[in-house]
């Protein structure tokens, strides 16, 4: 794994999903071969059951609060906003694992020209995704809030990130105790410069 990993981040890519599509094949190889382990994992799957749930919460609150329809009104329909191409390599092979661990399907190409790849129709299709995915609220959205729902959403979001470095330190730990390599690349947001391979 360690060859293939150190490969995948020297290389240079023409289009930003070929990082993204490098970095699916290794979380799904790495779920192939050791998912049914991390699933035997009590805690683990505690952990993962609670980080679903915080998810969900999260979710609840930015749609209570308008923040999804606002985000797809910017990015899908008037083209603007933040989920631009390339903006879905903030997704680490970590939390592509963590959706497949979640069982949760990713999409297979771009439906959004010019959009983050996760970027569907009706907004983001990635369940489990990035940080900068999570915390980042342009001054448009922020302006939307109230101060009471501003609180009640980091809230939710803190929580859920909590769960997530958790979870990602728990994978890494037992990935290099069962390879006995050092798997920063996990961690890695990966972007890449256009050009040659």
């Amino acid at each position: 794994m360690k060859t293939r990993l150190q490969k995948i981040f020297q290389r240079r890519f023409a289009l930003p999903e070929e990082l993204l599509f490098e970095k699916v094949s290794l979380a799904q190889e790495i779920f192939e071969n050791y998912g049914e382990y991390f699933l035997k994992l009590k805690d683990f799957v505690e952990l993962l059951k609670k980080y679903e749930k915080a998810i969900e919460i999260s979710n609840k609150r930015m749609d209570e609060f308008q923040s999804f329809s606002e985000c797809y009104v910017c990015t899908v329909l008037e083209g603007k906003g933040c989920c631009k191409a390339g903006l879905e390599n903030e997704a680490t092979v970590a939390i592509i694992l963590l959706n497949f661990l979640l069982k949760k399907e990713l999409p297979k190409e771009r439906e959004v020209p010019g959009r983050c790849f996760f970027v569907g129709p009706v907004g983001c299709k990635l369940f489990a995704r990035p940080p900068l995915c999570r915390e980042f609220f342009c001054r448009r959205l922020l302006d939307t809030f109230k101060q009471e729902e501003y609180v009640l959403i980091t809230q939710a979001i803190a929580e859920e990130l909590t769960l997530q470095g958790i979870l990602v330190r728990y994978i890494k730990k037992e990935l290099e105790f069962l390879t006995g390599e050092f798997l920063y690349e996990l961690d890695i947001t990966g972007y890449s410069s256009p050009g040659g391979k």
